[in-house]
C-alpha cells in the first residue's frame, strides 16, 4: 500500500483522536528552548566546606516542556555531584539553548 499525503493526514486526525486531542507522540520530537546555567557555586557555606568553595561545570540538567530545570549535575573540581536541586545553587554563567524535555522514564533510570 502506498502512503498518499491524505492517508497520513487521516493517521494523524487517528493519533489525536486516541489521544483526546493531546498527541504525545507529536510532542516527542519538540525542542525546547530555555536558559540554562552552564556555571554554578553552591548557595550554602555547608556545600562549600563539603565539596570546595569552586564553581562547578554543569554537565546535565532536567528540563520540562515548560522549560522549567528541577536539577543539575554539576562536576566541581574532580567531583561529579549529580542531581542537584537548582535551588541549591546560585548561577554564575547562564547561556539558552534548546533540545527535546527530559522524559519521565529516563529520570526514573538514572535514580535506580
Amino acid at each position: 500500500m502506498k502512503l498518499t499525503k491524505e492517508t497520513l493526514r487521516e493517521i494523524i486526525k487517528e493519533v489525536i483522536a486516541e489521544t483526546d486531542g493531546h498527541p504525545q507522540i507529536l510532542k516527542k520530537n519538540k525542542e525546547v528552548a530555555h536558559n540554562w546555567a552552564t556555571h554554578v557555586e553552591w548557595k550554602s557555606s555547608t556545600y562549600k566546606e563539603k565539596y570546595g568553595d569552586v564553581i562547578g561545570e554543569v554537565k546535565h540538567h532536567t528540563l520540562f516542556e515548560d522549560g522549567s530545570i528541577t536539577n543539575y549535575d554539576v562536576q566541581f573540581g574532580n567531583k561529579l555531584v549529580k542531581s542537584i536541586p537548582a535551588s541549591k545553587l546560585n548561577i554564575v554563567e547562564l547561556k539558552e539553548h534548546s533540545h527535546e524535555a527530559t522524559d519521565e522514564d529516563d529520570e526514573e533510570k538514572d535514580d535506580e
